[in-house]
């Protein structure tokens, strides 16, 4: 059984920097393209407005890709206006040269129009390629494909929002929380730094801090119940960055009984059966139609008196006739 419940609101007592680009580039599908067009920028009119009717789903991942396309160079600008109309400024490029790709993505907290805004700092006129592409669901590729999530959710948080949201959780467990800033923020910008308060509440009020003040990008923890019920998680973002809000992702991951468990980080950390002295290993496949062959274990079991035995059974014979031998060969010489 697990209860969820998530709200947002604003702090009444009011991780890791997330870059604007890693040089990556991920793998496309031409079926999830918005927008794919070559578009000329003038340096009289080098702003380009796609304007409220693209569609983006919340919790996924889309990817901006721009290349100038002819033989000149500028910069690039990028904004987003998201649904409710709320500014992300995104990126800003430099030293973009022919067909030198630059690639953006941005994890879409609301469902909805959004616009995209490219603006190019240019001395002559030129040609840039732009792609919007819909890319795979947030957190998708921090979570492995077996694990359990209990809870998965994205959010867009203004400076000192709080998010808090409630969980049924079993006692003495382990699960892996993350927390991921899946919203760009432009290297232009003179204050670029998002941090982020984590508290955590066992169901007896029983206050656990996490995090605190800890610049955000990508977080991610073990924590172990000692009782069983709900638990409450606060999450409160600051944004000190010259931007009005920013995205963030989060999940709740089920990894197991915590007696079991030899390492949280394990992607399969419940440890195998231990083997006994008496367990028989064999390498050979001896299952036919469901039953074991025993003739693998029988090969190794004979019995060290049953050995004596034997190699007694094998040399006295062996001893009687070279004794017989021997005694003949002296019976010939004696008559000689």
């Amino acid at each position: 059984m697990i209860g969820l419940l998530g709200t947002i609101s604003p702090n009444v007592n009011s991780l890791k920097q997330f870059d604007e680009n890693d040089g990556q580039l991920h793998s496309s599908s031409s079926e999830n393209f918005l927008i794919d067009k070559v578009y000329t920028f003038t340096v009289s009119n080098p702003i380009l407005t796609l304007d409220s009717n693209i569609y983006l789903e919340k919790g996924y991942y889309y990817y901006i890709t721009v290349r100038v396309v002819t033989p000149h160079e500028c910069d690039m600008k990028i904004s987003i206006l998201d649904s409710e109309g709320d500014r992300y400024d995104i990126t800003h490029e430099l030293n973009m040269a022919q067909d030198d790709y630059r690639e953006i993505p941005y994890g879409a907290a609301l469902s909805g129009n959004h616009s995209f805004v490219f603006e190019a700092i240019l001395l002559r006129n030129l040609n840039v390629h732009i792609k919007i592409e819909k890319g795979d669901k947030v957190l998708e590729n921090r979570i492995i494909p077996d694990e359990i999530v209990i809870y998965n959710n994205i959010s867009k948080f203004k400076t000192g929002n709080v998010f808090k949201f409630r969980l049924f959780l079993k006692s003495d467990w382990y699960y892996k929380i993350l927390i991921e800033r899946v919203s760009t923020i432009s290297k232009s910008l003179v204050n670029k730094r998002v941090s982020m308060d984590h508290l955590l509440w066992d169901p007896s009020q029983i206050e656990f801090s996490i995090f605190e003040n800890e610049t955000l990008r990508y977080e991610e923890y073990h924590f172990g119940t000692a009782i069983e019920g709900i638990y409450t998680m606060d999450i409160i973002i600051h944004i000190e960055a010259d931007v009005l809000c920013t995205n963030v992702a989060f999940a709740v991951i089920e990894k197991g009984k915590i007696s079991k468990i030899i390492d949280p980080n394990d992607p399969d950390p419940v440890p195998p059966d231990p083997l006994d002295d008496d367990t028989v290993i064999d390498d050979g496949d001896d299952t036919i139609n469901g039953t074991q062959n025993t003739q693998s274990e029988l090969e190794y079991s004979i019995p060290l008196e049953a050995t004596i035995t034997a190699i007694a059974g094998i040399s006295i014979p062996i001893t009687a006739i070279v004794a017989i031998v021997v005694y003949r060969k002296r019976k010939n010489v004696s008559r000689i």
